[in-house]
């Protein structure tokens, strides 16, 4: 990874961090706070993330649900809104996916 996608991805970060209570940011917002189309940008981070913009972005929201699970007293479904899931189901299942563990799982684990 060069210097330019190393930037390419911290600014990503930061504009998904930015509006990560915002259900509507999607990959066409993101395409647009980077200046690159959207097949740019499904090219560019695939071949540096391996991951689909779509899943960069679900990726970043998890990490800080699991963050809030671990540090917070806000309930799932709390975080599950703040993290800019509309659905809790949803949220469950992908949080499942990323960490094999369920967002209650995960947080009596980290309790232990």
């Amino acid at each position: 990874i060069t210097t330019l996608d190393e930037e390419l991805v911290t600014k990503a970060v930061k504009f998904v961090e930015d509006n990560i209570d915002n259900s509507d940011y999607s990959v066409n917002q993101l395409g647009e706070d980077l200046g690159m189309s959207r097949s740019q940008l499904y090219r560019k981070f695939e071949s540096i993330t391996g991951l689909t913009p779509n899943d960069f972005i679900r990726s970043i929201r998890l990490k800080r649900a699991a963050q809030l699970l671990k540090n917070s007293s806000y309930n799932i479904s709390e975080i599950s809104d703040i993290v800019g899931f509309n659905s809790l189901k949803y949220f469950n299942k992908y949080f499942k996916e990323q960490f094999n563990l369920t967002p209650g799982q995960y947080r009596a684990q980290s309790k232990e």
